[in-house]
């Protein structure tokens, strides 16, 4: 930095003049004062606009190592920094928001406006999450910050890196256009961001990191910069208490979605026959229609038994971010 008092001194000094017994009489200069004030202001407005850019640009300007070396995170901080084995990268992104547990008032009033987590929210300068007691779900916090650091770092990646990433993200998507919960995602996504790209892709640059394995190697060698071994974070995001619990309920809800739709051809085939009138000759074609209906509706049943089930046991988290959620209804034989 530029120290503006030494720049000052030193301007000030040329200006000065030897006396003489006869001076020569000449054009004014602009004082001392003057000028040195000129130079001052010129120094200031600079170090403030480098600021300013900053702070309002990426949130804030302070470096990763200035970061690390005055942050003192939480024992959870450190905890979650430890086991999501954050890079020092990764750890400068995560300490810079100083993230803070919550209650669920709290939660409530700075997280679920648009919020697509249940547990977790970043707006890149603040990570908040919902603090959880209950010992089923508490271990959230590791794949939740994970995610939440995910997003930071995209918002500041540069123009050009963003732009190889997201083609990137573009080759990985591909290869899960079968995943209900991931297409789950993208459809609240589109309804929640009109279709922002923008958040679309960050979003899918903090699940791919967090909940992926086997990426295509170019993603995988970008994610290094921020975790030492990602495996152990996609372990952790599996073995979470609510994280298994809703991607279970976004599979169950897809296949009862697909035999909801053979349902209702079924459901048109019978009603037909009964429009036509079922002569003596097709009751035993109509009696196997009827069972393989019911066989249908059987197991459509048990699934969206089990969604229910499922959901009941997350329920007042899964709302905070979904809150007109409706499990499978059961359906009646014919």
């Amino acid at each position: 930095m530029v120290d503006s008092n030494i720049s000052c001194y030193h301007f000030c000094m040329a200006e000065q003049t030897v006396d003489s017994p006869n001076p020569v009489q000449g054009k004014k200069r602009h004082g001392c004062l003057k000028g040195c004030l000129k130079g001052c202001l010129g120094v200031v407005v600079l170090f403030v606009a480098i600021i300013v850019y900053g702070v309002f640009t990426t949130g804030d300007w302070r470096s990763d190592k200035t970061v690390l070396k005055n942050y003192q995170p939480s024992p959870v901080i450190a905890d979650i920094a430890l086991k999501d084995t954050l890079t020092d990268r990764g750890k400068a992104l995560l300490y810079r928001t100083d993230p803070q547990f919550v209650n669920v008032e709290k939660f409530r009033e700075i997280c679920v406006a648009d919020g697509i987590e249940g547990l977790a929210c970043t707006d890149t300068r603040k990570t908040t999450f919902l603090l959880i007691d209950d010992p089923e779900f508490v271990d959230h916090k590791y794949s939740a910050a994970a995610h939440e650091m995910m997003h930071v770092a995209y918002s500041k990646l540069k123009t050009d890196e963003k732009t190889r990433v997201n083609v990137l993200l573009d080759q990985e998507l591909t290869r899960h256009q079968d995943d209900p919960h991931l297409t789950g995602i993208i459809e609240m996504l589109e309804e929640k961001k009109a279709g922002d790209t923008k958040y679309m892709f960050s979003e899918l640059h903090s699940k791919f990191a967090v909940e992926y394995t086997d990426l295509v190697p170019e993603l995988e060698d970008y994610y290094r910069a921020y975790f030492t071994d990602r495996a152990q974070v996609v372990r952790l995001y599996q073995d979470g208490g609510f994280f298994k619990r809703v991607r279970r309920i976004d599979q169950l809800n897809q296949e009862a979605t697909v035999l909801e739709k053979k349902l209702t051809a079924s459901e048109s085939k019978l009603l037909a026959l009964q429009a036509a009138g079922v002569t003596n000759e097709g009751v035993d074609s109509y009696n196997a229609l009827v069972n393989q209906h019911n066989s249908l509706v059987r197991q459509y049943n048990a699934k969206a038994t089990e969604s229910k089930r499922i959901f009941s046991e997350i329920e007042s988290f899964y709302r905070l971010f979904n809150p007109n959620y409706k499990s499978p209804e059961p359906k009646a034989e014919q």
